[in-house]
């Protein structure tokens, strides 16, 4: 059994390896592009779907076999990350699965039928599911935990940009060349980002002073380490409290508080846009005061849009979208310095392995959310309205607090 009192001195680099500040400024924007491409080609195939429906003649049941087959092969290849990336070069690790991933989108990009798109999709996210965890990785092996925040949530605005500008930029393409195009950009900005990889990434071989014995070991060691399980009981919880809610707000909020549909675009962008923004700024905040103390403030602050959200009723446009903005704002401020807590609970030596586990049960987090919630949410049999969506507030304040609970019980080691 792993020892609650183990100092950071036994068994791993103490601090993280040398690199210039240049050079760490080109990396954090290098994975945020590749975060960005990965991120996009997930998103935009949502709202691709009526083209793909039509084109190919397939069913709604068969387009959503498209979009879950992306997070089903991203969750196994999460587990056969956790077995490798402790033992390769990180930088390596990199472009390998990158490679992979533009391989998967690009194929996409060039798929005459429904089965070739499946097959394809299915290879992106074997490979794209992989790119988060190495990703995080790069960024706490190269940077101390006081700067290590601010880098975080730099990384992390990715998501938001490819929601405010990735998504609608392959929509426009898919709109007026095909949705071909949409994926040929991604790879192409990939290609770009792939050279940048090569020539600005630093090899990353810490880790590799101390590699385990054994190919399970990075599972084995990450499930028998008590400060790694509260870790990825966090990030399981978090991601809980957030997908309770997240998939029906659209729904709900044209159904039942009169949100005009076309406006929908519009509450994306602004929640992605204040995202953007407020991200970099939560990312310094804990590089100030601490990602404990601002995890807690964000986590109650997270609540109340929560609660405002679910219990909409006939409500003022501009309402709907302060709201929601905030939702999204405070959703990814918990994010920035849960991501830091979490990251800063493992040795280098094990952090490969442990991103890909924290990869996986995000992915399978975000799928049992989204179940969990359909319990609790219906249709009236008398209306379109949806009934019960409030009861998702109670759900997600649970988990939210039970992540608060073992996140401070989380030690911080490198």
């Amino acid at each position: 059994m792993y020892d609650e009192t183990l100092q950071p001195t036994e068994g791993f680099v103490k601090t993280p390896p040398q690199a210039n500040p240049i050079q760490k400024k080109w990396v954090v924007v290098i994975l945020a592009l590749i975060m960005f491409t990965n991120t996009m080609d997930f998103m935009v195939l949502m709202p691709l779907g009526p083209k793909l429906i039509s084109l190919f003649k397939i069913t709604p049941q068969q387009f959503s076999f498209l979009v879950s087959a992306y997070s089903l092969t991203a969750g196994i290849f999460g587990l056969i990350g956790s077995l490798l990336f402790d033992r390769v070069d990180r930088k390596h690790a990199l472009i390998g699965c990158y490679t992979g991933f533009l391989i998967g989108t690009l194929s996409c990009a060039f798929s005459p039928n429904y089965m070739f798109l499946l097959i394809s999709r299915s290879i992106a996210g074997a490979f794209g599911g992989l790119l988060s965890g190495i990703c995080f990785a790069i960024i706490t092996d190269l940077f101390s935990i006081h700067e290590r925040g601010t880098a975080l949530g730099k990384l992390m605005t990715s998501f938001s940009l490819a929601a405010i500008i990735g998504v609608p930029f392959g929509l426009i393409l898919a709109n007026h060349l095909g949705w071909h195009s949409t994926f040929i950009s991604i790879a192409i900005m990939g290609a770009i980002g792939l050279l940048l990889v090569q020539t600005f990434v630093p090899n990353v071989r810490s880790h590799l002073q101390n590699v385990r014995a054994g190919l399970f070991s990075g599972i084995s060691d990450n499930l028998k380490d008590p400060n790694s399980r509260k870790a990825l009981l966090t990030t399981f919880l978090m991601v809980l409290s957030q997908f309770v809610v997240i998939p029906f707000i659209s729904a709900f909020l044209v159904a039942n508080t009169d949100f005009p549909e076309s406006e929908l675009p519009l509450l994306y962008l602004l929640g992605g846009a204040f995202t953007a923004v407020t991200g970099p700024l939560v990312g310094r905040l804990c590089d100030r005061y601490g990602a404990q103390h601002v995890f807690t403030k964000t986590g109650v602050l997270f609540l109340i849009p929560v609660f405002l959200i679910t219990h909409l009723t006939h409500a003022p446009v501009w309402l709907t979208l302060f709201i929601s903005t905030a939702f999204f704002v405070f959703s990814n401020s918990r994010m920035v310095p849960a991501m830091t807590i979490i990251s800063s609970s493992i040795p280098s030596n094990r952090r490969g392995s442990f991103m890909s586990l924290n990869a996986c049960l995000q992915q399978l987090g975000s799928a049992s959310a989204s179940f969990m919630g359909g319990w609790f949410v219906t249709q009236s049999a008398v209306s379109t309205e949806f009934v019960g969506f409030h009861n998702t507030a109670y759900l997600s304040a649970f988990f939210g607090v039970f992540a608060y609970y073992t996140a401070r019980k989380i030690r911080s080691i490198s």
